[in-house]
Parts: structure tokens; C-alpha cells; sequence
């Protein structure tokens, strides 16, 4: 019985360690993981938005829709972390909708190129 054991357990090692080697999961696991680390990418997204007054006109104020939401988004880190492509749902007092962040680090500050905000209806307010 334990020949078995030990023996299934080193074919699912195997396996995983191909699965993480000729995929991209790898990757992607440790993308959303920098993201829920450096929460002031996303934190200072919203802020900004929450400043512009035709987000207000008509999403209201808005936030992170759930501790989630991140993880059922996207994000794309560059090659050498400076450089960021992130889409996550919100929620805001009027309406909900998708937030698309561009930004580049520049030294331990997240610069933003541009906030793109989507709602239903095909409605989008671009920030930069």
C-alpha cells in the first residue's frame, strides 16, 4: 500500500513540476500575487478616477468590488516589473463596471498612462 502511495505521489510531483515548467501558470500565480501585494496599484487607480467628475456623473464613487476582483481580472507585468497592464471590476454608487490600468513604476511609485472605465452600454471614460 505504501509502495502505491509513494509511487502516485511522485507521478502527480512530476506532472505538476511539467505543468508549471511548459506553461505560463507559473507566471501568471506570481502576477496576481504582485498584485495583491503592491495595492497601491490599484488603490491609486480608484483614487484618481474617484477625482474625475464625469466618473462621478456616472459610475458615482467607486471601489474595489470585492477582494476577488483582482484575481477574476487580468494583469501583465513587462519583463522587468516596470511596466503594468491591469483590468479588474469595480463597483461604484450608480453603477458598476471595468477598470483598465496602464502604468509604469518609476523608482517605488506607480506613474499611470492611462485609466480606461467601462460600463454597460458600451460607455467609456478614458483618464490619463
Amino acid at each position: 500500500m505504501k509502495k502505491w502511495l509513494l509511487i502516485s505521489l511522485g507521478v502527480i510531483c512530476v506532472l505538476l513540476i511539467l505543468v508549471f515548467s511548459t506553461t505560463n501558470l507559473g507566471t501568471h500565480i506570481s502576477n496576481f500575487t504582485e498584485v495583491y501585494a503592491d495595492d497601491a496599484l490599484h488603490k491609486d487607480a480608484i483614487a484618481l478616477a474617484n477625482k474625475n467628475e464625469e466618473v462621478s456623473n456616472i459610475f458615482g464613487k467607486i471601489s474595489l468590488k470585492d477582494n476577488l476582483s483582482l484575481l477574476n481580472g487580468d494583469v501583465q507585468y513587462s519583463e522587468d516589473h516596470k511596466k503594468v497592464e491591469l483590468t479588474f471590476k469595480f463597483k461604484g454608487t450608480k453603477e458598476n463596471g471595468v477598470m483598465d490600468v496602464m502604468a509604469h513604476r518609476n523608482a517605488e511609485i506607480w506613474k499611470y498612462d492611462r485609466i480606461h472605465l467601462r460600463g454597460k452600454d458600451s460607455l467609456r471614460i478614458e483618464i490619463e
